[in-house]
Order: structure tokens, then C-alpha cells, then sequence
């Protein structure tokens, strides 16, 4: 038996750090739904806790101007620029919203260019690995 082959009850290097390796990735893999979920409940409570917070506000001032007899009627032009103006915002969010869409999906077609990439680069040192080996080893 050379010093390379496995004995029965070992194994080699390689095949303990890649037995890791799988495992510390599929450990990952199945944690990613219950983090996505995760940060996904908090953002969602995160906006609700703000929401609450600027009705809280709106109510109280409201509710201390009738109480203390101020009128609060606007002008239309200035309910026409706060109407605007939300819009305006609304329509941002949504463009900062697809602008980080499309960037976490370029991202991923990078990462995944990568990873084919990667496969194959390692494909190819594999085979000039055997073609060193094959020329240092006299055929016999």
C-alpha cells in the first residue's frame, strides 16, 4: 500500500476538510429561509413602529389644535404640493427600490458567472495536474 492510499480506519486530508466544508455550506443553506424570514419580520415591524409613531403624532397634534380652537384649513395650492410632493417620494422609492432590485440580481449573475467560472478553472488544473504527473511518472 503506498503512503498516498487510505488505510481502513483513516482517511486522507482532503476527504476530512471537503466532508467540513459540505457541511458547514448545507448548515448555511438551510439557515438562509429562517434568516430571509427574520429580517423580513423585522423590516415589516420596523415600518409599522414608524407608521404608528407619525399617526401618534398626527393625532396629537390634531387633537391639541381643536382643543386649542386653531384652524388648520389649507390652501389648496398647499394641499396640491403636499399631494405632489408624496408622489414625488413614493415614485423615488420605487426607483431606489428596482435600481437595488437589479443590483442584488447583477450581483447574483456575477457570483454565479464566478462560480461556473470557477468550476471550470478548476477542471483545468485538475488536468494539468495529470499532465505534470504523467510526465514525471515513466509509463510502464
Amino acid at each position: 500500500m503506498s503512503k498516498i492510499e487510505n488505510t481502513s480506519n483513516q482517511k486522507d486530508i482532503y476527504s476530512v476538510w471537503k466532508d467540513s466544508i459540505d457541511n458547514f455550506y448545507s448548515n448555511i443553506e438551510k439557515s438562509i429561509p429562517q434568516f430571509h424570514q427574520a429580517t423580513t419580520n423585522l423590516f415589516q415591524e420596523y415600518v409599522q413602529a414608524w407608521n404608528n409613531v407619525a399617526v401618534a403624532v398626527i393625532d396629537t397634534e390634531k387633537e391639541f389644535a381643536t382643543k386649542a380652537g386653531i384652524k388648520t384649513n389649507l390652501p389648496e395650492a398647499t394641499t396640491n404640493i403636499i399631494h405632489d410632493s408624496t408622489e414625488k417620494i413614493n415614485r423615488s422609492i420605487d426607483v431606489q427600490n428596482k435600481i437595488s432590485i437589479a443590483s442584488i440580481d447583477a450581483t447574483k449573475q456575477n457570483i454565479k458567472t464566478w462560480n461556473e467560472n470557477s468550476n471550470a478553472f478548476a477542471d483545468l488544473n485538475k488536468r494539468m495536474v495529470d499532465s505534470f504527473i504523467s510526465s514525471m511518472n515513466p509509463k510502464i
